[in-house]
């Protein structure tokens, strides 16, 4: 079986989802506590993580049908395994303040673009490969994460 862009992205959706999913907890947890602070911020970072995983459709749809270029069986191996060990270390955090919140999503941030960091080096096969499609693609992905990071940063109260 070959494994192309669209099957590594299809990954990385599941690990935006299950962040979602880690935030409507936190919304929950924050309104049975009556805490409206950490329920306003987690619903905008709800929309900024539903965005993500339109982003992520959208260039999965668009590259489906554009590339084929395959990633080889070994490292497609080696990075799913890396993407499911991400996705099963993401815990649900107690989260008692509005900066607990945003560093708690700062950290995530950060963690996936090192994720993607580490993904896009295991491709690289050799120095032509920053050419590839399956480079530049990770490399949009991971320059979306940074923006995301960016936004988390200029929240957080120094």
């Amino acid at each position: 079986m070959n494994y192309t862009i669209y099957d590594l992205i299809e990954r990385l959706v599941d690990i935006e989802k299950n962040a979602l999913e880690i935030y409507e907890k936190i919304e929950r947890d924050a309104k049975e506590r009556n805490s409206k602070n950490i329920e306003i911020i987690t619903r905008v970072i709800k929309k900024e993580e539903s965005r993500h995983i339109k982003y992520y459709e959208e260039l999965k749809e668009k590259f489906n049908y554009e590339l084929n270029e395959t990633i080889d069986f070994y490292l497609y191996d080696k990075v799913v395994k890396l993407l499911y060990e991400f996705k099963s270390q993401i815990r649900f955090p107690y989260i008692s303040s509005a900066q607990d919140l945003i560093k708690y999503s700062l950290e995530f941030e950060k963690n996936s673009i090192g994720l993607l960091l580490d993904v896009q080096g295991r491709l690289l096969g050799n120095l032509n490969d920053v050419n590839n499609s399956v480079y530049k693609i990770i490399s949009k992905i991971i320059e979306e994460e940074k923006k995301h990071e960016k936004m988390f940063s200029d929240l957080l109260l120094k």
